[in-house]
């Protein structure tokens, strides 16, 4: 059994993890950095792939070599009327390929990773350090960091998971040469929801998502949806290989996300935007954020500094998230009494003008008088 001691171990080569992998190297580059994943990469993951160019703040090379299309035309389908918009540029990704690029920019800088390696638990947790089971290894590290997404079993069994809400999708990848390159978002197809037309280089991603709610769990009646949904773009019949269904982890409210040495990041820590369920950027921005405290801890044994993620999380991530989440709420459950409203060029605009990194909830909702026009339009 190996024994070996790093100064991090971080468990899941998402995005979250490679770009705090990456980052704790570059800010502290005698650090020993292990990164380990259940999964052999490049590996494919359901996703619709959208990123905002604003990611780019949080790492110090290009990221173009893993961009898979640029999007400047965006299209919003609600009541039957479609509004467009072209002031704002997306990237497009596929997984595959922006998950392993991101992997081999920190391991070319000195981070350790071994595939196929899925953690069983974490043991033997105490002031200075935390050991890592394997089938048949064991890793010690001074600081575990859990980038282990959605789906994840170590924070819920550590007791670091709190209440969640949830977001159950349905994805097609439709492999066509017959593409306009707009990005749709439709909200005539989901009552607690939408769907979407992410556009790539060699077809679309095709989705849709809604929130579980209570006794619907398991009855979201997404595949009816998704099939109604794909007709438009010349889908018949579902090829099974490229159909995809996943739950999505959305930001829930405050949580405490450094336990000891114990520290969460990505969709586990709730870096999935309640509105759009946007993830790899505010993703990407958890990594960096908590390389910051990570790096500060290496370099003066305090605590604090490691404590310190917490604040800088909902300072810069959750503080706005609480603003999605709260219109989040509005729409699913008064939809059908709001949408006609918000169906204007200046709504999606402003709602691009954050999907984007153009600008941020904060900026866009004042939450007093925004529950006043809410109250006025629905009652």
């Amino acid at each position: 059994m190996n024994n070996s001691l790093y100064d991090v171990i971080i468990i899941g080569a998402g995005p979250s993890g490679t770009s705090c992998a990456y980052n704790i190297k570059r800010l502290k580059p005698d650090a020993k950095v292990l990164v380990v994943d259940k999964a052999s990469f490049p590996r494919y993951k359901p996703c619709g792939g959208g990123v905002s160019p604003e990611v780019a703040n949080y790492l110090d090379f290009s990221l173009e070599p893993a961009v898979d299309y640029k999007c400047n035309q965006v299209v919003m389908v609600a009541n039957g009327k479609e509004i467009e918009t072209d002031k704002h540029e997306l990237w497009m990704v596929r997984r595959e390929v922006f998950d392993n690029y991101l992997l081999e920019k920190a391991k070319s800088i000195g981070v350790e990773f071994i595939a196929n390696c899925e953690v069983k638990d974490i043991i033997n947790q105490n002031e200075n350090s935390a050991s890592v089971i394997t089938e048949g290894q064991k890793f010690t590290g001074k600081i575990i960091v859990l980038a282990e997404g959605g789906r994840g079993k170590l924070a819920k069994k550590l007791g670091m998971l709190s209440s969640s809400t949830v977001l159950a999708a349905m994805e097609y990848e439709h492999y066509t040469s017959n593409l306009d390159g707009k990005l749709y978002i439709d909200f005539d197809y989901n009552s607690s929801g939408y769907a979407w037309n992410f556009p790539k280089s060699d077809g679309l991603s095709l989705g849709i998502g809604g929130h579980i709610k209570g006794k619907e769990k398991g009855n979201v009646g997404l595949p009816k949806k998704l099939t109604s949904y794909v007709s438009q773009f010349e889908v018949s019949q579902f090829e099974k290989s490229n159909l995809h269904g996943h739950p999505i982890q959305l930001f829930s409210g405050k949580s405490r996300l450094v336990c000891g040495k114990i520290v969460l990041i990505g969709e586990i820590a709730g870096c999935v935007d309640p509105l759009t369920a946007e993830g790899i950027r505010p993703a990407i921005k958890s990594g960096y954020l908590a390389a910051q405290s990570i790096a500060s801890y290496l370099r003066t044994d305090k605590q604090k500094c490691l404590d310190d993620y917490n604040l800088m999380f909902y300072e810069q991530i959750g503080s706005d998230f609480q603003r999605a989440r709260f219109v989040s709420f509005l729409l699913n459950q008064y939809m059908h009494k709001l949408l006609p409203i918000l169906s204007t060029e200046r709504a999606i605009n402003a709602f691009m003008d954050v999907f984007s990194g153009k600008s941020s909830y904060k900026a866009k909702i004042n939450l007093k008088r925004a529950f006043k026009f809410c109250l006025r339009v629905i009652f």
